[in-house]
């Protein structure tokens, strides 16, 4: 049986000098102390209290040896194995100075914040609800993030998550030094929403693992004249309600963006005409319909609609079938094989801008038409010297397949 504690009421005016102020040397104010055993103590190390009187030093131990008589019958009903669990507990505390209890507090903390947190999927709708205001390219990227931090950590309150989880998903999901960056983007936003009052959902801290990635400017990537011929005869074969798509990003550089938003009554013989809500620059522009397109949009008229259905699956299986890295789940493997090539970045926009560069446009005509806020110097800096004049006049050449 243990010991049964002690706890002293001592007259430390009666000690040496040198024990019985906190400052060397100062005028003595308390003249009685308890000294409470290590473990008693809150704090798991052995502690003295000091009062000015001896009835108040009494009347504290006192209180002292209640709680005590109130542990010790406690701790007589405690089981043997719950005992084993506490020694083995104190065994892996030991090396970092944390007492059981400070432990048991800081689980019991952990758990709380758990219970006032969010699950993802609850913050998630909620937070989207709020960008429901924002552009047509903002709210796919948020939706984009929404499904994939689903998939991550379906069912997981947001204060169960740890940094390194995070990153590792945005990692996964971001292959890329510039796609990593956009997508830390979006879900630091998300996070620190999260972590603000009222809500509270989470440490905002957290988010910073997500550092941005250095990344470098490469040469813009253009199609060759047998690579639009592979793109069009595999959407020809494949999809062919795809084919007005492709055909008008290619032979206009209209936007992905702007091409969601076309409408059938937008395109006319004359040409195709963009309302200011259409555009990125919020100017209306009118592009003057080129002839190679005119002769595509009459082998494969635009319907009700510019886009069919499911566009942003059947273009992705399009391009994956004429032989790019792009995954589709439209395709019998989604995944690609390892040896295809990367699709370019904004592929068809640069093809055309590099095509009519190439025949001799004038910069200055092409600024208007091709919507670039930055002048004619955009056009050079990226345009001029990238495909030569032939390979150009291949591809305004090319001709709907004849059935």
């Amino acid at each position: 049986m243990a010991r049964k504690p002690s706890f002293k009421v001592i007259d430390i005016t009666a000690k040496k000098t040198g024990v019985t102020s906190p400052k060397k040397n100062a005028k003595i104010s308390s003249k009685w102390k308890v000294e409470i055993p290590e473990r008693l103590s809150p704090t798991g190390e052995r502690q003295r209290a000091f009062f000015s009187t001896r009835d108040k030093a009494k009347n504290y131990a006192a209180e002292m040896r209640s709680k005590y008589e109130e542990f010790g019958t406690n701790s007589s009903n405690i089981k043997p194995s719950v005992a084993d669990d506490a020694t083995s507990a104190l065994a892996l505390l030991e090396p970092y100075g944390i007492s059981l209890l400070e432990a048991a507090r800081t689980i019991v903390a952990a758990k709380q914040a758990e219970a006032a947190s969010s699950a993802m999927e609850a913050a998630l709708a909620a937070f989207v609800k709020t960008k429901s205001g924002r552009s047509y390219a903002h709210a796919k990227a948020y939706g984009y993030m929404q499904r994939d931090l689903e998939k991550s950590f379906a069912g997981r309150s947001l204060t169960s998550i740890t940094t390194g989880e995070l990153l590792e998903h945005t990692e996964t999901y971001a292959a890329s030094p510039a796609s990593f960056n956009a997508l830390s983007r979006l879900i630091g936003a998300f996070w620190r929403w999260c972590a603000r009052q009222p809500r509270a959902w989470c440490d905002a801290k957290l988010a910073d693992v997500l550092e941005r990635k250095e990344t470098t400017k490469d040469e813009i990537g253009v199609l060759h004249f047998a690579d639009c011929q592979k793109l069009l005869a595999a959407a020809q074969k494949h999809y062919p309600e795809c084919v007005p798509g492709f055909v008008i990003s290619l032979f206009t550089g209209m936007r992905k963006a702007e091409l969601t938003r076309l409408q059938s009554e937008d395109i006319t013989e004359d040409g195709i005409n963009l309302p200011a809500a259409s555009t990125k620059t919020g100017r209306r522009r009118f592009i003057q319909m080129p002839t190679p397109l005119k002769a595509w949009l009459k082998a494969y008229p635009v319907g009700d609609t510019v886009l069919p259905s499911n566009w942003s699956k059947k273009e992705k299986a399009v391009r994956r079938l004429a032989g790019w890295k792009v995954w589709s789940d439209l395709v019998e493997t989604p995944a690609p094989p390892a040896d295809f090539p990367e699709w370019p970045h904004n592929a068809l926009r640069h093809t055309h801008a590099s095509v009519l560069v190439a025949m001799g446009t004038p910069l200055e005509t092409l600024t208007f038409e091709f919507g670039h806020s930055g002048g004619a110097q955009v056009l050079k800096a990226h345009y001029v010297g990238v495909m030569p004049k032939a390979e150009a006049t291949k591809i305004l050449n090319l001709q709907p397949r004849s059935e």
